[in-house]
């Protein structure tokens, strides 16, 4: 149904954090800065061209669980109707406090399990957009919309590209770490 593809997690050494992943597994930084709806400072780190990220490490802040706390997990959909079903079948199951952005990059569907885990469910856009970044996502409306207003908003911000153009970018960049 899912494919899981990244997690998040919480911690108190953010560049140490980061140096290790780089380092030890070879990823690289995406992209980094401020969440846009939880005030935290995130680095966002991948080892594969086909992935903006499959690390976030979130800068935790007080009242957040310890460092190295899950802080998401995610799972990628086939498309936006894959997302909506998968969205249904989540509140039969229990899922609460639901939130839907669009990243520019990917149209996510955020909710709590019932054990109260941060669970998000997206699919990918075809664009590249510098993360963090968040538009509300209205999943009430067609496909088509969704796409037309992704495209209009997303062609009019600075730096944003098809997504296999940066992906073919970050390659190199992944070669060039791993050598």
């Amino acid at each position: 149904m899912g494919n899981l593809s990244h997690m998040g997690v919480f911690t108190d050494r953010p560049d140490q954090m980061r140096a290790f992943y780089e380092k030890v597994l070879g990823m690289v930084v995406t992209d980094a800065g401020q969440g846009h709806h939880f005030k935290r400072n995130i680095t966002f780190l991948t080892g594969s061209a086909d992935h903006h990220h499959q690390l976030a490490l979130v800068e935790r802040a007080d009242g957040d669980p310890p460092g190295g706390a899950m802080f998401q997990i995610s799972f990628e959909m086939d498309d936006l109707d894959e997302l909506r079903s998968v969205a249904a079948l989540a509140e039969e199951g229990g899922a609460v406090d639901f939130r839907g952005l669009n990243h520019g990059n990917s149209w996510s569907l955020y909710f709590r399990d019932p054990d109260g885990n941060n669970v998000e469910i997206y699919t990918d856009t075809g664009w590249y957009v510098a993360q963090p970044f968040g538009d509300p996502l209205d999943l009430s409306l067609s496909n088509e919309a969704i796409i037309t207003l992704t495209d209009e908003r997303i062609s009019a911000i600075e730096g944003a590209e098809p997504a296999a153009q940066w992906a073919k970018r970050l390659a190199a960049r992944l070669e060039k770490a791993r050598a």
